[in-house]
């Protein structure tokens, strides 16, 4: 599966969302255009997210951008999962509106990656 890309903008509103992510959460890009990335967190980080982005765009601290880190995202349907998220916030623009772009990748992919590659440097 390729890694999900998920487009927020300053106020973490998702402006964009691949269709890797759209199978991997369960929505449709209709379904999420607008809506407060934290619909993709389970509690209590989705409570938490707005305070993290204004501290970040206030200070410039970075607690998960530019850091790869592996959290838990939430499904449509409820349920949870492992996976690598990766934001990177380079200064794309759309008119006055800073972008940051997300990567998500289930955990079960990186272990298998893991494991081909341990298997390959073992033959």
């Amino acid at each position: 599966m390729p890694d999900a890309m998920i487009i927020i903008d300053e106020t973490g509103a998702i402006t964009s969302f691949s269709a890797a992510a759209q199978r991997l959460f369960g929505y449709s890009e209709a379904e999420l255009v607008g809506r407060n990335v934290s619909c993709l967190m389970p509690q209590p980080d989705r409570d938490r997210h707005d305070e993290y982005l204004a501290h970040y765009l206030q200070t410039g601290e970075r607690r998960i951008i530019g850091l790869g880190r592996v959290v838990v995202g939430q499904r449509r349907d409820g349920s949870t999962f492992p996976m690598q998220l990766t934001a990177d916030s380079q200064d794309y623009r759309s008119g006055q509106t800073r972008l940051a772009k997300i990567m998500v990748r289930p955990s079960a992919a990186i272990l298998m990656n893991c494991t081909f590659i341990f298997t390959k440097a073992n033959d």
